[in-house]
């Protein structure tokens, strides 16, 4: 990123500076912050821990006091409530103070202070029961369970206290030491007072101690004086508060004057009635050291308290000063930022964003001047020079490429008239050549003498010669255009070779020349493949061996081959033929063989002249071996002959060859209309279907032919596409539209010079049963009409007739998986597809090509399994019309779609019908066989 723009690095810098300083302040400033949670956190626990201090003593202290009242006072109620009270709010200071306290097991310690409090309001009971006895009676004794119960609250408070100074010794090692001193001068106080209340019923008896007694007494005197030591070397370091060194030197004072007072009282026992001491003097002798120890904790806390203050308020004005310095760096930082915007990155993104519009070839706009006449202006004086010099050139690039593109709208409309002109020459040279050749196949049915004979063979030889070069014109065009079809169907490759050699034979007898074949021993019965463009190959490559042939000998060699296998998984078991065809004829020469293949090409300029011609027929032959996956060589020499060789890959299959049906123009007579404006072609196909014998009623348009179909019943009709006042597919439509039940259902058969595979489409669309090209002969004639009342009789007429493709499909689908299975197949496209339909007017009715698109690729899918080809090809090409945006392509095929899918539905039933039926008779009659019973 930094590599390609400088001011994103200097941005880059700015803003990482910017950011470090922040990154800083805000660092100090959240250091600072800390630190004044954590001293406010240190001083509200100094503060639970004074508390506390202050509980603990002040309840240890009214224990005192109950028993002074008790022992000196007859009427001790005022005093005990009095102090019962204070005792009261002492629990009371430190339970609240607890409360708000921040330390781990809080919940629990001050559990154990309520039960504690608790149970010494229980043993309350027992105080009350002394006070109320006569003094001199009085046994201080008997509240021993409430002195136990006392000491045990003031001990849950010492242990919250403890909690409490654990976790500021945490915190601050200053108020750790000084909270220390707190717990020592405790714990002073503690070992120090209980002497006056363990030995004070020894000092009112005047009873000496005994010796276990004597050592406790002394346990706890050199306990309090190693704890003054203890403090002594503390306070001994550098820096110790001269208050507490104060405190603790009167401390020591006071307890060691004391001390020696209890010391003589105690050592003075000697057994008599006579207390030693009042119970009231010795209590008062002992609290009188008290204060003076206490006051070392109290001081310690305060001084605790101040120091954590005084953290506090440190770390408050941190914070604040952090704060300040973090707004000063922002200012600074913003102030920084916009001015080496102003001056360097707003003028150079100014400029990036100019060279990227330059990029983008956006000339339209100048390029704005900078504020500051230096480097960058410099470069901006250059950028608009480059700019203008950039719009001079488009500007003369955008008239090139309004000259190119009329160029190629003109080719385009060239190619366009290329296309209408072969379509043209198509249907007006068909069109009288079916005449031609028609009006030629009558006339050899008719007694004629051999020199009219030999004329009429040269009159069809003419036609035929000019049938071939057409269809070679056409073919070729089909190809340029993309057209090119191969279909995917059973046939029998022996059947194949022998009609075209019969096809052949006559014309190489007529010119003498030998012609023969040979065919391996095992050459299959039955492959798939496109056997029309095999038999097309064939015939082009043999009538070439018989023209270029004078005499001497042609042959047809067929030979088996493995082809290589097919890349990725294999999907068919495959079989390779290879033809060979031969000739003694007059060669090739060899310059001429590189080009043979080549459109419009001959080895030589006067074969034409000779032998006739397009040069056409080779590169047609190459570009059908070509996408059979195939391959064509030559071998040949001048005088010697050639051999053309293909090589081409076939897909086994298993299915039994069905016998094609008889036809039934010999066996029935039909009622027959035709729709023909052309007078011969009409006369022609009249005289044909006469000779067959049918009755033949003649429409010379459209209009007419609705007429008469809506008056008469006929059998058959046969509709030309190509008339006046109404074309056949509109009148096709109208017949589908009358009312009459059975005249709308007649079979109609498509004249058409047109034959490519669009116009069959709009054929079978628009309600017709079949397809019948221009020129046609005798026995294609016969087969038509004999196709179509076979359809009429076993599928639906508003469909296509029944498919080859499907009743390959299907029969094979039947032999592999079983009837069950593959009439399950043909359920699913039967119930599947009239949804699929509807989706499809839907979205052609949204104008939604995506959904038209996905209609059509689930419909070529779905189409595809059960062989419905004509249907595929159609679903296909309106999935390529919608991905391509052409809309208006894409509604006529999806029209077409929804226009026959219906009969493609009912034709496929009645396949799939007649299919089980033959499967399941061989089985019928199988089980109805009688058994022969052995002797």
């Amino acid at each position: 990123m930094f590599k390609s723009s400088i001011a994103k690095l200097i941005l880059f810098f700015q803003w990482a500076s910017i950011s470090a300083l922040l990154a800083a302040a805000l660092y100090g400033a959240a250091v600072e912050w800390r630190a004044y949670r954590e001293a406010s956190r240190i001083l509200q626990l100094t503060e639970t821990d004074r508390v506390l201090f202050n509980a603990v003593t002040t309840i240890r202290f009214e224990v005192g006091t109950h028993g002074v009242a008790l022992l000196s006072l007859d009427d001790p109620r005022r005093r005990i409530t009095e102090s019962t009270h204070k005792v009261d709010f002492a629990y009371l200071s430190a339970a609240a103070a607890m409360a708000n306290a921040d330390i781990p097991e809080r919940g629990r310690l001050m559990a154990a202070m309520d039960e504690a409090y608790r149970n010494l309001q229980h043993r309350h009971v027992l105080v009350g029961e002394l006070m109320s006895r006569p003094l001199d009676t009085r046994d201080i004794a008997v509240i021993e369970p409430w002195r136990q119960a006392i000491f045990t609250l003031a001990a849950r408070i010492t242990d919250a206290s403890v909690a409490v100074g654990n976790t500021v010794r945490m915190l601050d090692t200053t108020v750790a030491e000084l909270v220390e001193v707190r717990r020592v001068s405790y714990a002073i106080r503690d070992r120090y007072g209980r002497p006056c209340s363990d030995l004070r019923g020894e000092i009112q008896r005047n009873q000496p101690l005994s010796q276990s007694a004597f050592v406790i007494w002394r346990q706890d005197v050199d306990a309090y004086l190693t704890q003054w030591r203890t403090l002594d070397s503390y306070l001994k370091r550098s820096g110790a508060a001269p208050q507490l060194i104060a405190d603790v030197a009167e401390g020591r004072q006071k307890t060691a004057e004391i001390q020696r007072k209890m010391d003589a009282v105690i050592l003075g026992l000697d057994g008599s009635p006579n207390p030693a001491m009042p119970a009231a003097d010795w209590s008062n002798m002992c609290v009188s050291a008290y204060g003076a120890i206490l006051k070392v904790g109290y001081d310690a806390l305060d001084l605790a308290i101040d120091h954590a203050q005084e953290q506090k308020t440190t770390a408050l004005l941190l914070f604040i000063g952090a704060m300040a310095l973090l707004g000063i760096v922002l200012f600074l930082g913003a102030v920084i930022v916009l001015a080496i915007r102003h001056r360097l990155s707003g003028p150079m993104a100014t400029l990036v964003a100019v060279i990227g519009r330059l990029s983008h070839r956006d000339f339209a706009e100048p390029v704005p001047p900078m504020p500051f006449p230096d480097e960058l202006a410099a470069m901006a004086g250059a950028l608009e020079n480059l700019r203008i010099g950039a719009l001079t050139a488009e500007r003369l690039q955008t008239r090139l490429d309004e000259a190119r593109k009329a160029e190629i709208e003109k080719t385009n409309l060239v190619s366009k008239a290329k296309s209408d002109f072969l379509a043209t020459m198509s249907h007006e040279v068909r069109t009288p050549l079916n005449g031609v050749l028609g009006m030629v196949q009558l006339l050899r049915q008719s007694p004629l003498s051999s020199q009219q004979r030999e004329w009429l063979n040269a009159i069809a030889d003419s036609g035929n010669l000019l049938f071939s070069v057409l269809n070679d014109i056409l073919d070729y065009s089909k190809i340029e255009a993309g057209q090119l079809h191969l279909e995917s169907v059973a046939f029998c490759p022996q059947e194949v070779v022998d009609t075209v050699c019969a096809t052949m034979a006559p014309q190489a007898a007529m010119k003498r020349v030998a012609f023969d074949k040979t065919l391996p021993a095992r050459l299959p019965a039955l492959l798939r493949g496109d056997p029309a463009k095999l038999s097309q190959i064939l015939l082009n490559l043999i009538g070439n061996a018989v023209k270029f042939t004078p005499s001497g000998r042609v042959a047809l060699h067929v030979r088996l081959f493995t082809p290589e296998p097919e890349p990725g998984p294999p999907r068919t078991q495959r079989i390779g033929l290879e033809f060979e065809v031969s000739d003694t004829g007059i060669g090739i020469a060899p310059e001429a063989i590189p080009h043979l293949f080549e459109a419009f090409s001959q080895s030589d300029s006067s074969i034409t002249r000779r032998f006739g011609g397009t040069g056409l027929g080779l590169a047609i032959c190459k570009r059908f071996i070509e996408a059979m996956e195939g391959n064509i060589s030559v071998v040949s020499a001048p005088g010697l002959g050639s051999a053309f060789t293909i090589r081409l890959p076939f897909a086994r299959t298993r299915r039994p060859r069905m016998k094609s049906p008889k036809t039934l123009a010999g066996t029935a007579r039909l009622a027959i209309l035709i729709a023909e404006d052309n007078e011969v072609n009409a006369m022609v196909a009249r005289a044909m279907l006469e000779r067959m014998g049918h009755s033949v009623a003649v429409a010379q348009d459209g209009l007419g032919a609705v007429a008469l179909a809506s008056e008469r019943d006929f059998d058959l009709i046969m509709m030309d596409l190509a008339m006046p006042n109404l074309d056949g597919l509109s009148a096709t439509r109208q017949i589908r539209a009358l009312p009459h039940p059975t005249r709308r259902h007649v079979p109609i058969i498509a004249l058409t010079a047109n034959a490519s595979q669009s116009g069959t489409a709009e054929c079978f669309a628009a309600g017709m049963t079949g397809f019948l090209g221009k020129p046609f002969r005798q026995e294609e004639l016969d087969r038509a009409v004999a196709d179509a009342m076979r359809t009429d009789r076993t599928t639906s007429l508003f469909s296509p007739p029944a498919q080859s493709g499907a009743i390959t499909l299907l029969t094979e689908r039947a032999d592999d998986l079983g009837i069950e299975r593959a009439g399950k197949i043909v359920a699913i496209f039967r119930d599947t597809t009239p949804p699929l339909v509807d989706e499809m007017r839907a979205a052609m009715t949204a104008r939604n090509p995506d959904g038209v698109e996905s209609c059509a690729h689930r419909l070529k899918s779905a189409a595809a399994n059960v062989g419905l080809d004509d249907l595929v090809a159609l679903a296909a090409a309106t999935e390529k019309a919608a991905a391509l945006g052409d809309a208006e392509k894409m509604a006529r095929l999806a029209q077409q779609i929804v226009a026959r899918t219906t009969g493609d539905i009912a034709a496929l039933s009645a396949i799939w019908e007649s299919i089980v039926k033959r499967t399941n008779q061989p089985a019928r009659q199988k089980r109805s066989r009688p058994r022969v019973r052995s002797r």
